[in-house]
């Protein structure tokens, strides 16, 4: 969490870093039990040392999040020493498992006659992930799904019912050990601990979902630079999620060689002028571009530009309609699709993705009751920051508490590291 000034005593402070291939944003927010939630800070950094989700480069990395964090301490007058931190790449599996325990106690004198406690809620949750991973390889998650009471199934809580036998189906999200230690590294060196890596649709789900949407029916297509995460949701609970190998750096790199320009003009243009559906596309719009190394630039048209665009971003829509087909549930989506994330932003993306998935299509703005600084987070491309706070906030009590002696020495410790970024 954090250290607050000048605020209220009660109100405890959450950050959300979303660590991606374009841009590293740290979002700071107060939370006072029964008030909405208060963004103080926003900070925003170009990243370089990420690819695809997976740490490239520890120097630009960590470089990245100092300065992210940096911005949002200054804006919020909270030294951030912890963080929800998000994590994806194809490292990301999720699969689903069920758990299977008899409800037994040694005190009652009637077998079928067991009040089922937190202890055995535990107890199943732990022999639904007990599978067998390779030792590079660890649970990252353990989503229940729903839980079935002797012949009683459909059951979100099981605390307090009488039953004998006791199963519980989940959705285990797994990441490699190796990638998780490398961006685990990284904010330790920037001077912050991870308080939990939180898969990136999980935490973009927290910002732009409703309650009704996750009971009914509805998947999250969350766009990034380098990957693209699916997340499936039925029943309230979660029933699969995916990891696509292409994100927003593969249509902007289809454009550079198309129109032969650099990375940094492809990715102008992409912001400034792309489409996502040629047919709507104006071939009227003449856009210019500019020669580079002493070549001489040319002009194209807005129509050319979308031919660049569309393969791609069609592509990457037709991965996650295969994703959304190993969802285990048999019903369809009720609320259909929500795109969220930078590549969401892009126009025209939507009629692009209804012609592709056939479902209703929102673009996924994150969702927040304040005013002022939320307003600058209502953008697509800060649902995974937005929603790694509201993530924090719901799983609080769900930490173990600390030593007060190890807290002493974990804040000095975190003040020097400080210290010295700061210096340097």
């Amino acid at each position: 969490m954090g250290s607050l000034k000048m605020k209220e005593e009660t109100q405890q402070v959450f950050t959300g870093i979303d660590i991606g291939a374009t841009k590293v944003c740290v979002v700071i927010a107060g939370y006072t039990e029964n008030q909405p939630l208060e963004i103080l800070g926003v900070g925003i950094s170009p990243s370089q040392g990420m690819k695809k989700g997976v740490v490239i480069n520890i120097s630009d990395t960590v470089t990245a999040i100092s300065e992210a964090v940096t911005t949002a301490e200054q804006q919020s007058g909270v030294e951030v020493d912890r963080a929800w931190v998000g994590i994806s790449g194809e490292h990301i599996r999720g699969l689903n498992n069920t758990g299977v325990i008899t409800v037994s106690k040694a005190s009652s004198r009637f077998p079928s006659d067991q009040e089922i406690t937190d202890l055995d809620r535990q107890r199943v949750l732990d022999h639904a992930q007990s599978i067998t991973l390779p030792l590079e390889r660890r649970i990252l998650h353990v989503l229940p799904q729903e839980f079935k009471v002797d012949d009683y199934a459909g059951i979100k809580d099981p605390e307090g019912m009488m039953g004998h036998r006791l199963e519980a189906r989940v959705h285990l999200i797994t990441c490699a050990l190796n990638a998780e230690k490398n961006m685990r590294n990284c904010c330790e060196k920037a001077g912050i601990e991870v308080a939990e890596f939180v898969v990136q649709p999980l935490a973009s789900s927290y910002a732009v979902f409703i309650p009704n949407e996750k009971k009914l029916g509805v998947a999250l297509l969350d766009i990034g630079g380098g990957t693209t995460d699916v997340i499936v949701y039925f029943s309230d609970g979660v029933h699969h999620t995916g990891v696509i190998p292409y994100g927003g750096e593969s249509i902007t790199s289809d454009i550079a060689h198309g129109v032969q320009t650099t990375l940094e003009e492809a990715e102008r243009l992409k912001c400034a002028y792309g489409i996502a559906k040629e047919a709507l596309a104006d071939k009227e719009v003449s856009i210019e571009v500019p020669g580079t190394a002493g070549r001489e630039g040319r002009s194209i048209t807005q129509k050319e530009l979308a031919s660049y665009i569309e393969p791609r971003m069609k592509e990457i829509l037709m991965f996650a309609f295969n994703e959304f087909r190993k969802s285990d549930h048999p019903r369809g989506l009720n609320f259909g699709i929500v795109l969220t994330g930078g590549g969401a932003k892009l126009s025209n993306i939507a009629d692009l993705a209804q012609e592709v998935f056939n479902q209703p299509i929102k673009i996924g703005i994150p969702i927040l009751e304040g005013g002022g600084l939320d307003d600058t987070l209502k953008d697509p491309a800060y649902a995974t920051a937005v929603g790694l706070v509201k993530y924090g906030v719901e799983h609080r009590h769900l930490r173990p508490e600390e030593p007060e002696w190890r807290f002493g020495l974990r804040r000095v410790v975190d003040q020097v590291k400080r210290f010295f970024r700061n210096w340097y």
